[in-house]
């Protein structure tokens, strides 16, 4: 990594800044080294790649998935990947291509590729970006990223690629980035091997921009084919698609939804994009019924219920002064409150 790319990264433990705390070479390359953070964390730079890793002790499913990533990422995996494609009978450039297509990648947008596998969407991200965009790949293996950066190497032979390239060792639970740091944020093919997929999400999330967009998918055999031999030979060829699409793990911000499935309805994609917080509510704005209120009154507003028969006689009231229950109610609670708060104290015998 570049010595002027440290400025980027952030300690996923503290949010703190790194430092380069000692390198080989000296210069603004790092081959191998070591990055300090505020807290006093350390993270190695090993073949000039940043293990920004955090926390030290993964979870039994990130383990594991780290390790079979580990073992496959020299052949085995890509091996798998074609021969899916073709028991599919799906074109691989076509499906890819239209998922960077929903991602709607602008030349100078920043870009984080989590799960960057051997590379195979990271050049077609790539390839779309221009001098002023960057694109950050990442993944929790670290061969797998070694295999990613050789393969762009490769291509950049044929292709030279016009945007700064930066790789990382993370983990997805816990990104090395400051908030709001990315335009765009991209992940496809490991989600249901996530440690936890709603904190996940809310990385994801964390790291875009407001306005920007998210897409994420895995394996995840449509519900229409749920039930249908068709499941059942996909499931037991490859019992992860049995997974259901993690919608409830989307946080609160999430803008303009959109579910999609691929590749013979056996993979989800989810795209969206980053609002501010939950969808706005004018919670003020009054009921035109008889109830009377607004959001915010019936929501906050609510006190001990009354029998039948007194809410009855209250709405009756109200009908005879031609005004909505809400209104009556109001005023009668804090006239009979006030009277109460003002009412002397009994005389002392």
């Amino acid at each position: 990594m570049k010595g002027s790319s440290v400025a980027y990264y952030r300690c996923p433990a503290d949010g703190s800044l790194l430092r380069v705390a000692d390198q080989t070479p000296p210069g603004d390359w790092i081959e191998t080294g070591t990055l300090l953070s505020g807290g006093g964390r350390r993270y190695p730079v090993i073949r000039g790649v940043p293990h920004v890793l955090y926390p030290e002790k993964l979870s039994l499913l990130e383990e594991q998935t780290q390790i079979e990533y580990d073992r496959v990422a020299d052949r085995i995996y890509d091996v798998a990947v074609d021969w899916q494609f073709a028991a599919f009978l799906e074109d691989e450039d076509t499906v890819r291509e239209g998922m960077v297509d929903a991602l709607d990648v602008h030349a100078g947008d920043r870009v984080l590729e989590i799960g960057c596998g051997t590379g195979r969407d990271s050049y077609r991200l790539a390839r779309r970006l221009g001098e002023g965009g960057a694109l950050f790949m990442q993944d929790l293996s670290a061969n797998m990223v070694f295999a990613c950066l050789q393969g762009m190497n490769a291509r950049a032979e044929q292709m030279p690629f016009r945007s700064p390239l930066e790789y990382s060792v993370s983990n997805v639970t816990h990104l090395p980035f400051p908030d709001g740091f990315f335009d765009r944020v991209f992940h496809f093919g490991g989600l249901n091997q996530f440690g936890d997929i709603p904190v996940a999400m809310l990385e994801l999330t964390r790291v875009t921009r407001p306005g920007g967009r998210i897409v994420v998918g895995d394996e995840g055999v449509a519900p229409w084919l749920k039930g249908t031999e068709f499941e059942a030979i996909v499931t037991t060829n490859n019992p992860l698609f049995k997974a259901e699409v993690p919608l409830r793990a989307l946080p609160v911000c999430a803008r303009d939804v959109t579910v999609k499935w691929i590749v013979a309805n056996c993979f989800y994609i989810i795209i969206f994009t980053k609002g501010g917080g939950p969808p706005p509510l004018d919670l003020d704005l009054p009921h035109q019924g008889w109830r009377g209120g607004s959001m915010r009154t019936r929501y906050y507003g609510q006190i001990e219920g009354v029998t039948p028969d007194a809410k009855a006689l209250a709405r009756e009231a109200a009908v005879a002064e031609g005004i909505s229950v809400h209104e009556w109610l109001d005023r009668v609670v804090k006239d009979a409150a006030e009277r109460t708060h003002k009412r002397p104290s009994d005389p002392v015998r």
